[in-house]
């Protein structure tokens, strides 16, 4: 069954959800589910509405351009999905292959409604994970002197294969404006931290020597501002003084794959609207 999303968010004001509901009933499609939020603070209104398309009665063209008189009414920023558009995603990798794994193995159950196109990687050693599941694999080197350069050749790969979402699976380098702002609240990373969080190299160590009682992971949206982006999900699981730095790893790598794949899959589904370096994420 076809269905779309249409996201929008405008100055909170009457008759919104009337107009809404209003053009999708006159357009033949039939409202499956809406949600809405609103912030006094902003006095901003943000809503999604999933519809089904059975009985539309018109192109999907001509009912992108009909809508467009309804945005402009109430100076909306809006965005409209249909569901067999299937999106396309590039993983980026390093050596870690937890988080790769996974997102494979959720498309291959079909609990990702999008393709992997393709997988690069700073390193070679993955090639045959990806070999496996039939992605795929480029190599691109990336050092200190050709860090543009080598974000370039990537950038140009995704464009070719035609990249939607790009999936830092454990990516372990930190990116340049040459690919953040090719795809703006498009770059998903996991961070191996509920955020903020110890800084640097080890932080499970880092983590034990504190003797914290609580460990976790955050996915979020890439930015020039280092594991700053608008959060996506987060979730913590409790430690105690038994678990060893091994033991934090391994619950560590169950948290980052859970929060992960749910980041892609919410971004997936149209769930989240970004604003203001924020994420209103409906279920």
């Amino acid at each position: 069954m076809a269905t779309a999303v249409l996201k929008l968010h405008c100055e909170d004001t009457k008759g919104i959800v009337y107009h809404v509901a209003k053009f999708i009933f006159e357009h033949g499609g039939n409202i499956l589910e809406s949600q809405q939020h609103q912030e006094p603070l902003n006095n901003r209104f943000f809503m999604r509405v999933h519809f089904d398309l059975a009985d539309l009665n018109c192109t999907r063209q001509q009912l992108r351009s009909d809508w467009e008189p309804v945005s402009q009414k109430f100076n909306m920023e809006t965005d409209l999905t249909f569901s067999d558009d299937r999106k396309r995603i590039a993983i980026m990798v390093s050596k870690y292959d937890h988080c790769l794994y996974d997102l494979f193995l959720r498309h291959q159950y079909g609990e990702l409604n999008a393709d992997i196109a393709l997988v690069v990687s700073n390193h070679p050693d993955l090639e045959s994970v990806s070999f496996n599941f039939k992605v795929p694999y480029f190599y691109i080197p990336v050092t200190k002197a050709n860090k543009q350069e080598a974000e370039q050749k990537a950038v140009e790969l995704f464009r070719q294969h035609q990249v939607d979402l790009i999936a830092l699976a454990r990516y372990m380098q930190i990116l340049t404006p040459t690919l953040l702002e090719a795809y703006p609240n498009r770059i998903i990373n996991v961070h191996h931290g509920f955020l903020p969080a110890f800084v640097g190299a080890k932080p499970y160590h880092q983590a034990y020597e504190k003797g914290v009682k609580m460990i976790g992971a955050t996915s979020h949206y890439a930015t020039e501002e280092l594991d700053m982006g608008p959060i996506i999900e987060q979730e913590t699981i409790r430690v105690t003084h038994a678990h060893d730095p091994k033991d934090m790893v391994r619950l560590g790598r169950d948290i980052e794959k859970k929060v992960f794949a749910h980041a892609v899959k919410q971004h997936l589904e149209d769930r989240i609207i970004v604003y203001k370096n924020r994420t209103i994420i409906f279920d």
